[in-house]
């Protein structure tokens, strides 16, 4: 298994006069999940939307194995599962799948109940289905990173644990970065964890720490 490690420094995230990210910073390496938590309005979605280039900043550093990276090329190194929707509402899951260069057979054997689904199109699946559907097409594709962007929203309570079983099983092999506001998902999933708060990115060591970024309370 080849290791590699990313680095995304810098980020500063400005709409008119309100700066959302001043240091946004995210670190992923193989074998590993690293959870970004923050409140509602922090920046996570737009640190990652910057990383993409689906949003123009004033400026990000991308680093993977410590050499700088072709930001027209990212996509080769990094899947994303946006907070919206991943596959067009239109597109058939067997034309999403074929894209991604994943076999859908595959996907049907981990959840048999798709099997039925292969020429739907995404918006006659459930919010839930076509969730874990556009999951699973990110985690089997061919990257060595992923970033998953709310995969708990909208998933059935039955399914969290399969999810978070996949993401386990993929981050044997690949960095994985997961936000999400369901804390005790990413608490349990995650092997490190950051938090955004005051446009800054912090690593958590403790309980207290996000107290005191202000994401949980003292008596939560």
């Amino acid at each position: 298994m080849d290791k590699h490690s990313l680095i995304v420094d810098s980020v500063v995230v400005r709409f008119g006069q309100k700066t959302v990210l001043s240091g946004g910073y995210i670190t992923s390496e193989t074998g590993m999940v690293t959870g970004l938590l923050g409140r509602n309005g922090a920046g996570k979605s737009c640190m990652f939307r910057a990383l993409m280039g689906g949003l123009r900043v004033e400026n990000v550093m991308v680093s993977m194995d410590g050499m700088p990276v072709d930001r027209r090329l990212i996509g080769r190194f990094i899947k994303y599962l946006p907070q919206g929707r991943l596959i067009p509402e239109g597109m058939k899951l067997r034309r999403a799948f074929d894209l991604y260069g994943v076999n859908y057979w595959n996907f049907v054997n981990r959840s048999p109940k798709f099997s039925r689904h292969h020429d739907s199109p995404i918006y006659e699946l459930s919010g839930g289905e076509a969730r874990l559907a556009e999951l699973y097409l990110v985690l089997l594709s061919d990257a060595p990173f992923y970033i998953l962007d709310e995969p708990f929203t909208q998933v059935d309570p039955v399914n969290i644990d399969e999810v978070k079983a996949l993401i386990r099983e993929r981050s044997k092999d690949h960095g994985i970065i997961v936000t999400d506001h369901n804390y005790d998902a990413i608490s349990s999933v995650a092997d490190n964890l950051f938090v955004i708060a005051d446009g800054y990115t912090n690593p958590v060591q403790s309980r207290e720490d996000l107290v005191r970024q202000g994401y949980l309370r003292a008596e939560d």
